[in-house]
């Protein structure tokens, strides 16, 4: 069977600036790839007609799939579906049932529909439209000389759904694949200590194809199958995500779509609990995430976020003489935190931090991304120092994540 090829090209002047990072064609790439499409190049190009022309070229030249993201809004600068009607020679269409919904959207959102948004509804004749559920400008598909040609927004959220909405399926049922998968995540493990825990289960599986994506502290385990049938490998994959949270239930914490924030409100929900949380170094950010879960209000209470010492004291009656003595980024404060927290709001359970973000304020005892993170109930208080770096943001991403894997873990009584 012939192997299909792809190539990536994205449009952007700002991505050859480097002021805008190019993830586009890395997520494209993990697409296809978990469908035994390789992608064997890429090209970032800029907003020259000529440019794209000769990427266009390039692409037919190359490979069965060409991807092309950017240029499809509706400024001066956004000229692919000019150049795609151009290269193609055919006109513009514009799309009444599209025109309409994008004036609806407008006057819903109470902003003026200019001329220039018009724009948002015309395509070139020859393309097969991909409906953008997250956004206005559509995705567009091309047949040309036995190829494939995708268009999408730059847009990476909006990319993203019509790659996996649209394009990924258009090539399952071309090219007659199936792919079953899952991704197990995981926190608090290396990526190399957490493939030598799961490397001896997977190899047991013959045909799994396995990829560790790690990110800010959490690491995700995805394993896909090729299968001839429907559903030939779920039970295969059920038994592998058994097995790994056996095998590490400290840090397996959920699957696909889950995340930190979803499992520990199913967890309170579970128990028809509340929580809150008392914040120094991460300003918010974990009450932030808790409510990014829709339905949180069932479960968060209110957050304090006492950033200065006065207000520690005043707010969660953190004691003078606990801050003068161990100071804000204390064991002795974070305790203090969870009970002020506790009595305020009537929670089952608190989250406190304190730390120090930096990328200034450390010493030789407690330097930069020094935290102290605690979890507590109305009879117990877990609370534990960690040595994040030196980078300010991420010290507060990482904190912040680690709260709630505390949490999480203090829930189902696993400290």
């Amino acid at each position: 069977m012939k192997q299909i090829k792809a190539v990536t090209i994205s449009i952007g002047d700002e991505l050859l600036s480097g002021k805008t990072i190019d993830s586009n064609n890395a997520y494209i790439s993990q697409q296809l790839n978990l469908i035994s499409i390789a992608v064997t190049k890429k090209l970032i190009i800029g907003d020259e007609k000529q440019d794209i022309v000769d990427a266009l070229n390039w692409g037919f030249q190359e490979a069965d799939v060409i991807t092309l993201t950017g240029g499809l809004g509706p400024t001066h600068d956004d000229i692919t579906k000019d150049v795609l009607c151009e290269y193609f020679k055919v006109d513009l269409k514009t799309y009444p049932d599209i025109l309409e919904k994008l004036r609806e959207r407008f006057s819903r959102r109470g902003l003026k529909f200019s001329d220039s948004n018009i724009s948002q509804a015309e395509y070139p004749e020859n393309a097969v439209l991909m409906h953008n559920s997250a956004g206005s400008a559509q995705g567009m598909h091309f047949k040309h000389m036995g190829k494939n040609l995708f268009v999408m927004p730059g847009v990476p959220g909006e990319m993203q759904v019509i790659t996996r909405e649209h394009v990924i399926p258009i090539l399952v049922n071309m090219s007659g694949s199936r792919v079953e998968m899952i991704d197990i995540h995981s926190i608090g493990m290396p990526e190399s200590t957490l493939y030598e825990y799961t490397k001896p289960i997977l190899d047991e599986y013959v045909g799994a194809k396995v990829a560790y994506l790690p990110k800010q502290g959490m690491v995700t385990i995805r394993v896909s199958f090729h299968s001839a049938f429907e559903n030939e490998n779920h039970e295969r994959i059920e038994e592998i995500y058994s097995r790994f949270q056996a095998l590490l239930p400290k840090h397996i914490f959920g699957r696909d779509d889950e995340n930190l924030s979803s499992v520990v409100g199913d967890l309170l929900l579970e128990k028809k609990a509340t929580v809150t949380t008392a914040e120094s170094c991460t300003g918010g950010l974990i009450a932030s995430l808790i409510t990014d879960t829709s339905g949180s209000s069932d479960y968060f209470n209110t957050g304090f976020v006492t950033y200065a010492n006065e207000t520690k004291s005043s707010v969660l009656g953190v004691s003078a003489t606990t801050l003068l003595d161990h100071g804000a980024v204390s064991e002795e404060t974070v305790s203090e935190m969870l009970s002020g927290a506790l009595e305020q709001s009537g929670s089952d359970y608190a989250v406190a931090v304190s730390g120090i973000a930096g990328p200034t304020g450390g010493s030789k005892e407690k330097p930069v991304g020094t935290v102290f993170i605690g979890v507590a109930d109305t009879n117990r208080q877990y609370i534990r120092r960690f040595q994040f770096g030196k980078m300010r943001i991420l010290n507060k991403e990482m904190s912040a994540l680690g709260a709630l894997n505390l949490l999480r873990l203090f829930i189902r009584e696993q400290l």
